[in-house]
């Protein structure tokens, strides 16, 4: 465990790795990359990348930042939503437990700071290693979207998992 790893709202000095996010492929790594995509910049501009129905967290090991945590909310009806919570890592650091420390970093804080019971996990097949990690943090695999998302000219299945409040309570 990282003592100095922790998120916090993205600084203008962290900007160059938003635009890695947006523009490398390497960044997002094999399993996330959809495309080039903009609008970071502005969207950090007009609202910090903090609204009401979602955020993105640099996430800052002795100063620097080293990953992106976010959430947006799904909502169920008119009354209850989930945050779908998502997590990269710069590729220098993973495999190295900083996403797994930064994906319970977001989960404490959004059960600390909003009302939702639920907190779901969207995450590439294939993609084992944020598989692996992401049941450490204490999520629960709930099943298949088959063909669910579009990446690199073809249609991926997507394992659907997810923590509710109740399950960080001790028994």
């Amino acid at each position: 465990m990282r003592e100095n790893l922790h998120c916090r709202p993205f600084r203008e000095e962290d900007l160059h790795l938003l635009d890695g996010v947006a523009g490398d492929p390497t960044v997002l790594g094999p399993y996330a990359w959809t495309g080039f995509s903009s609008g970071l910049r502005r969207r950090w501009a007009e609202t910090g990348l903090l609204t009401d129905d979602g955020g993105a967290l640099a996430v800052v090991d002795q100063g620097e930042p080293v990953g992106v945590v976010s959430w947006r909310k799904a909502a169920y009806n008119a009354a209850s939503y989930a945050w779908n919570i998502g997590l990269c890592m710069l590729p220098e650091e993973r495999r190295r437990g900083s996403g797994e420390q930064a994906a319970r970093w977001l989960v404490h804080y959004l059960f600390a700071h909003t009302q939702t019971n639920r907190l779901e996990a969207h995450i590439d097949a294939e993609n084992i290693p944020s598989r692996t990690g992401i049941e450490k943090v204490g999520f629960v695999y709930e099943g298949m979207a088959r063909g669910a998302a579009f990446r690199n000219g073809a249609w991926r299945d997507v394992c659907l998992y997810g923590l509710l409040r109740e399950d960080l309570r001790p028994a």
